[in-house]
């Protein structure tokens, strides 16, 4: 059975959004995600919602979901990891035939979270691994380990940073646009040697709504993509058994959703890509992992990446996923890449974690 992304909806982006609640700009996505597909939301068999009640503040945070998405007594799974898990796990009820069409939410509030660090702290181990510093410094040894395995050096990490935030300038949605050099990047404040609080991405608020579809029911879309395969995987969840120069998660993560849409080389097979760079020097780190070289740098991140659009948390990927989507459609909100007929789109976790999630999406379907 065949799954596709039948509408796609956003409400934001930008740093804070003290004018509107999470719940207002949950609504505002799923409305415009409805409309793009064409439908009413008692045409829904369900939802998906990817979130977590520490971040959001409170305890079964989804519980507030249906009202806000127009399902209620209706089945909401929750996801509390990246929004491509998410997202698999939509593609697979689908897949049952028990549903047709399901909504996938998720969303960003990080601007009501007043010690975002602190709150990165408490997913360390308590007694091994939250050492009462920055928990940043474990991107800082990736960065170090990665360099030492690697032919690329401090300076292409801070090209990373110099390069998606030069192309969100172009893209209206992403608030983090600006041209800063790489020079500019390696002479930023120290965090944690060698990383500097320029190559990690800012917070940003925001959220995004999907929906999905089987093939029998796509008649009042207007554009489908379609979802040809999905991956999902974790590295070992034990920091110091780890090789902090490779992501585990991304490479199982790319086999199992390169298997599962046919694709034997992907640098050669797909148009355009989104991987995650939430830190910059991980952006290098997944394309290595996803088999990439430097030669698709022109064709990774048009819309700015996590660099230029902002952390939205759990959300990361599923503004990734959104302009993916336009791209295959013809009219991105970045970057337009010609022709682009396949993408990739990759999810990170986030620290201290090396669980990652592949999405390859097709405009037509094969």
């Amino acid at each position: 059975m065949g799954v596709c992304v039948m509408g796609v909806g956003i409400s934001g982006i930008a740093p804070t959004s003290t004018g509107v609640s999470y719940r207002e700009m949950i609504k505002s996505a799923a409305e415009a995600a409805y409309q793009d597909a064409g439908i009413e939301p008692e045409d829904l068999d369900g939802a998906v919602s990817i979130e977590e009640d520490f971040v959001s503040g409170y305890s079964i945070a989804d519980e507030y979901v249906p009202d806000q998405l127009g399902v209620v007594r209706k089945p909401v799974y929750t996801i509390c990891g990246d929004f491509l898990q998410g997202l698999a796990s939509a593609v697979m009820q689908i897949q049952t035939g028990r549903f047709k069409r399901i909504v996938v939410e998720s969303y960003s509030k990080a601007s009501n979270v007043l010690e975002k660090d602190e709150l990165l702290s408490f997913a360390y181990d308590p007694v091994y691994e939250r050492l009462g510093i920055s928990p940043h410094y474990l991107a800082a040894i990736e960065m170090q380990r990665f360099l030492d395995m690697s032919l690329h050096t401090e300076g292409d990490v801070a090209e990373v940073v110099a390069r998606n935030r030069a192309r969100a300038i172009g893209n209206p949605l992403a608030p983090y646009g600006a041209r800063i050099s790489p020079a500019d990047v390696l002479a930023g404040r120290p965090v944690a040697t060698p990383l500097t609080d320029s190559m990690i991405a800012r917070h940003a608020d925001g959220a995004v709504a999907f929906v999905l579809g089987s093939d029998d029911v796509i008649e009042t879309c207007r554009k489908p993509v379609w979802i040809t395969g999905t991956g999902w995987a974790s590295g070992n969840s034990v920091i110091h058994r780890r090789n902090h120069g490779i992501s585990v998660g991304t490479v199982l993560a790319g086999r199992m959703a390169y298997a599962e849409a046919g694709i034997d080389v992907p640098a050669e097979e797909l148009d355009v890509f989104y991987v995650n760079d939430l830190y910059a020097h991980r952006q290098l780190m997944h394309m290595d992992a996803l088999g990439l070289t430097d030669d698709q740098l022109p064709v990774i991140n048009p819309n700015g990446g996590v660099q230029g659009m902002g952390d939205l948390l759990e959300a990361n990927s599923g503004v990734q996923l959104y302009d993916a989507i336009l791209q295959l459609r013809g009219h991105a909100g970045g970057h337009q890449i010609p022709g682009a007929s396949r993408a990739l789109v990759h999810g990170w976790r986030g620290l201290p974690t090396d669980t990652a999630a592949v999405a390859i999406l097709d405009a037509e379907r094969r």
